[in-house]
Order: structure tokens, then C-alpha cells, then sequence
């Protein structure tokens, strides 16, 4: 027997079909059409009166399972998102090869498995001998529950063997502290001639590596003091899966008339905002100018230009406290993200909890006792 049912979704109903193969129960989505559903049950009770071998999901092979989703996602995310999903998928087969090379198949993965692939890779070192971080291998927990969460949609697998696993508490981590003012004016004062203008764009601005590598003046509107993060045919901005993360940034004055001069002395071709020393585009690897710059002022420290970032999110929401407004400025789809970026939260949050103000003495005098009338 088969039969149907409903799921509510944000955009409606959604039916699927459920039926038993050797005890198994199997679920297939249909869509939004009942009548589909009720015709696909149909076929199914057919099939299982003449016995068909095809009701059950078939026990595909593990490895062409990975390459078949790497190339059948490649076209809906990011390239830097697929590179990742790439890292994962060759650490996963090394683990397997190395521990477990009898695994072939799907059907041979498990929980237990799962659980210690994360301990090896816990175990290993980077290439500068540095341990591998809590937060990497949670990502690549997290993209290993998307490839066979597909698998279960491909019906090659019954269910998701990552289901239950687990994220790492990330408590590794080096947190990256933000600039002080005077620390911007002295990075700012010490930067080559070439590398200021990024420089200055990022630390006002808070735009990513990435975002200042790949900007065009195509993109920047100084007439009205608006930077287009936006997506091309070559790159992609930062994303979440298949939500690419499109914004724009309103620009200071300080930035438009830094923005102007540079384009002003900087009379090339191309449509490129900033290039290297050399003239040509830039290329991911500013962390290392950066890093120098910092460790010839006395903050060795400080060594990812991710900081730049840091900084414009920190002082942004303590000059506007306004935790809203530098989300939209850093395009973040959770508040709870900027909130991480702000240092100076904390400070506002004393301050509103030292303004609060119940007068529970001066209300005693007119009402003894009665307190919680006064507070619920």
C-alpha cells in the first residue's frame, strides 16, 4: 500500500508519497499537486503487485555519488563556496582511504563513521604545523550533511547518516580585535603609496578582500556615495549556499573625495578600481602587506586585513548606536553576526541598564509591599 500526505511549507502544501519496501519506510516528495501524489500512489501499488526491483533507492557508490554532486552544484553556487565543498569531499576520501578503504558504498555510512572522521581530523596539522580549528571542521560537517541530504532527495539514500552528528563548541578561535583610532591613523600613515587607497576604502567602508580585489568603477557611484557589491560573470560575492549576497554601501564623504582623488591619479585602461605595485589587479595575499605594516608599529598581532572590517563594524554602532544600520552597511542576514563584530555593545547595554529606573522607594512610601503591581 501507498499513501499520501501533506507537509505545510512557507509557500504552501507540499505532498509526498510513503510506502514499504522489506519493512523500510520511503518517502518521495511529489509537490504541490494532491492529484500528482494521488496518481504516483497509484503507480507505486502497481509496481508492488508485479514485485518491480525499483521501489527501493539503489546502493550507489560513495566516491561517483561526490563527484556527481560536485558537478551537478557547481553551476548554482559561488566558486569560492564550491572550492570549499571541493577541500571537503578530498578530505573526506582521504580519511576513508586511510581508515576505512573497504567503504564503498552508501549505504555503508553511519554515525559512529562520521564521528570519527571528526576526530581525525581534529588530529591533523596544517601545512605550517598549526592544529586544524574547531570552526573548519564544522564547516565541513555542515557541507557533508548538504551532500547527502541530497542523496536522500536522489533517493540513494534512505536517510542522512549526519543527522545526529553533532557541531564542535568553537572555542579556539582567535578573535580578531579591532583597530583604535589612533592605531588607524598609524596604519594609515605607514601604508606604500599604492596600497592607501585600499587601505582607507576598507577601513571605511568595511568591504571584504574579496570585494575590493574584484570592485570596478562601474560599481562605485560618487555622485551619489554608493558602492554596488554586486554579482558578475567572473565572481561572485560572498554567499550562504545558493543566497548570494548583493548590497550596497553608503560611502562618507571622507571616503567619496578618497575615492575621487585616487581616480584622478590612478589613469589606467581598465575598469579596475585598485591595482598592485605593479599595476595589474589585484590578487587575493593583502593580509601580508598588512601584516607587515602592523608588525613594524608594535601590534604583531594583528595580522588579517579581515580586521579592517572589524574595525568599521566596531566604530560604526559606537559613533550611530545603531546595530541595524551596520548590518545593512556590512550586509549581514543575521543581527546576531554583526553583533560578534561589536565590541562596544557591551558598553551600550551597562549604560541602558543603569538608565532603568523601577523608584521602588519612592514607591514603597506610597504603597508598601507593592511592588510587583507596579512591575508586571
Amino acid at each position: 500500500m501507498a499513501s499520501i500526505f501533506a507537509r505545510n511549507r512557507k509557500h504552501g502544501k507540499t505532498w509526498y508519497v510513503q510506502y514499504y519496501v522489506n519493512g523500510k519506510v520511503i518517502q518521495k516528495k511529489v509537490g504541490k499537486s494532491k492529484r500528482m501524489a494521488q496518481s504516483m500512489a497509484g503507480e507505486i501499488e502497481a509496481k508492488q503487485e508485479r514485485k518491480d526491483a525499483d521501489l527501493e533507492p539503489r546502493d550507489y557508490d560513495l566516491r561517483q555519488f561526490l563527484q556527481e554532486y560536485m558537478e551537478v552544484t557547481k553551476n548554482n553556487a559561488s566558486p569560492k563556496y564550491h572550492r570549499r565543498n571541493g577541500i571537503t569531499v578530498r578530505h573526506f576520501i582521504a580519511f576513508l582511504d586511510n581508515k576505512h578503504p573497504r567503504i564503498r558504498r552508501l549505504s555503508q555510512l553511519n554515525l559512529r563513521l562520521f564521528e570519527e572522521y571528526i576526530a581525525w581530523r581534529l588530529g591533523q596539522h596544517k601545512k605550517g604545523g598549526n592544529p586544524i580549528k574547531k570552526r573548519t571542521v564544522n564547516i565541513e560537517i555542515s557541507a557533508l550533511k548538504t551532500f547527502f541530504n541530497k542523496a536522500v532527495r536522489w533517493q540513494y539514500l534512505h536517510d542522512n547518516p549526519l543527522t545526529h552528528v553533532e557541531y564542535l563548541k568553537q572555542d579556539d578561535s582567535k578573535k580578531i580585535r579591532s583597530l583604535t583610532a589612533m592605531e588607524v591613523q598609524q596604519v594609515l600613515d605607514n601604508s606604500p603609496e599604492w596600497f592607501y587607497p585600499i587601505l582607507f576604502t576598507m577601513l571605511y567602508s568595511g568591504m571584504r578582500e574579496g570585494e575590493v580585489i574584484h570592485l570596478e568603477w562601474s560599481d562605485v557611484d560618487l555622485v551619489k556615495g554608493v558602492i554596488h557589491i554586486q554579482k558578475k560573470d567572473f565572481w561572485t560575492p560572498k554567499s550562504s549556499g545558493r543566497e548570494i549576497r548583493e548590497r550596497d554601501i553608503a560611502l562618507s564623504d571622507e571616503l567619496v573625495a578618497s575615492l575621487k582623488m585616487h581616480k584622478l591619479k590612478d589613469k589606467r585602461e581598465d575598469n579596475w578600481v585598485f591595482h598592485n605595485r605593479d599595476g595589474k589587479q589585484l590578487s587575493p595575499g593583502l593580509r601580508k602587506v598588512f601584516g607587515r605594516i602592523t608588525q613594524k608599529l608594535g601590534f604583531p598581532e594583528v595580522t588579517q586585513i579581515h580586521c579592517t572590517r572589524h574595525t568599521y563594524a566596531t566604530h560604526l554602532i559606537k559613533c550611530c548606536k545603531d546595530i541595524a544600520v551596520a548590518q545593512a552597511q556590512l550586509g549581514h542576514t543575521d543581527i546576531r553576526t554583526t553583533m560578534k563584530y561589536a565590541d562596544m555593545l557591551s558598553d551600550h547595554q551597562f549604560q541602558a541598564a543603569n538608565m532603568l529606573d523601577y523608584n521602588i522607594e519612592k514607591d514603597k512610601k506610597k504603597k508598601p509591599g507593592n511592588v510587583v503591581s507596579m512591575i508586571g
